[in-house]
Order: C-alpha cells, then structure tokens, then sequence
C-alpha cells in the first residue's frame, strides 16, 4: 500500500481545467498548497480520487465525444502516468484493495446527436510502479451484446434518437463492493446500473 496523503484535499476545477491542492491539516482554514493543469492531457476535468499517495484524474477530451485519459499524479502533483479511456470519463474511483482504477465513461452525444459515442467502463489494472503504466493494462467492458440481441432488461430507459443500446447507456457514477471484486455503475439518463464484476 501507498502511504498516505499529509492531510490534503484534491479538488476538480472545471473552470481552470485543474485539480486544487488544497492542506487541510487546520479544517478551519483550509488554504492553497498548490494547482495541477490539466490542460495538457485534454479540454477538462471531470473527477478526482486519491488512494495512499496515488492521485487519478480523469479528463475529458478537448472534443468531448472523443476519448479521454486518466492522468496518474503523486501528492505533491508530479505526473506519474496517463492512459486513454472511453469518452467523457465522468468517474473515477480507486478499488478498496488499492490495485484497480475504474472510470464511467459517459460517452455523451453533442447536441444534434450527430455524434455519439458509446458508453463504457474502464478498468486500469495498476503495476506497482504507476510510471510503468502502459495502455495494455486498460481493459474496457462495453455495452455491445445488447446490440447483437442480448434483450434490454425492462423498464431500461432507451431515448436518444438513432442510438444504438451501447450508445444510449450512459455510466456515471460508481461504488465498489469492499472485497474488490463487484462494482455497481450508474446509468443515470437511463433509470439503470450496470453490475461489472
């Protein structure tokens, strides 16, 4: 396991596409450490989580239909790693064991729906050296079997116009059983959860 952070909160923000750092070691007067930018890894921050001294980030794509990258930092905001992840990652969360990342990828449509990329969710399995990190240890699960006849179960909210089933899902949010093994995923616009072992 990692050590953990000296009493720091990390916080997204959206408007300056960054994570603030924040020392809350006196909860009454939380003050600026300092900023990570995340502009060089795409056009804006969606979620942060923290696990030991391990920091992941996710980020949206500059063009948000496309993908978008988890960006792995130290807690003193020194790159360590990036991976690439579906499109608009909305979520990310570290397993209770500390050896997986999972990311809901929204895969949300422009406005006209003109583009819509499918939903999903990626699972980073995590080297014990993070600068190590490659692509290959991305895995996505994707929702694909329901457009190759796996019936939708009822009362699922399908409605974008021309979607397929894998592009209408939309994960959002996560929870992960405390063993590691089960996380339960949120598909909010479709009245939904998705269970990913």
């Amino acid at each position: 396991r990692f050590p953990p952070p000296p009493q720091r909160l990390f916080v997204t923000n959206a408007d300056a596409n960054s994570v603030d750092v924040l020392d809350i070691s006196l909860p009454a007067a939380p003050t600026l450490l300092f900023t990570i930018d995340l502009a060089p890894y795409g056009g804006g921050v969606n979620s942060v989580a923290v696990d030991g001294g391990r920091v992941a980030v996710a980020v949206e794509a500059d063009v948000k239909q496309d993908p978008g990258k988890v960006v792995f930092f130290d807690t003193d905001g020194n790159h360590l790693a990036h991976v690439e992840v579906g499109a608009l990652p909305d979520m990310v969360t570290f397993t209770p064991n500390g050896r997986v990342v999972l990311v809901a990828n929204e895969g949300e449509p422009n406005d006209d729906y003109s583009v819509d990329p499918e939903g999903s969710i990626s699972v980073i399995w995590l080297p014990g050296n993070l600068a190590q990190l490659k692509q290959q240890h991305v895995r996505t699960a994707d929702f694909r079997q329901y457009d190759q006849g796996r019936p939708v179960p009822q009362g699922v909210r399908l409605f974008g116009p021309g979607a397929s089933v894998a592009q209408d899902l939309e994960p959002e949010y996560i929870a992960v059983s405390r063993d590691s093994s089960t996380a339960w995923v949120t598909l909010q616009e479709n009245n939904a959860l998705a269970k990913v072992d």
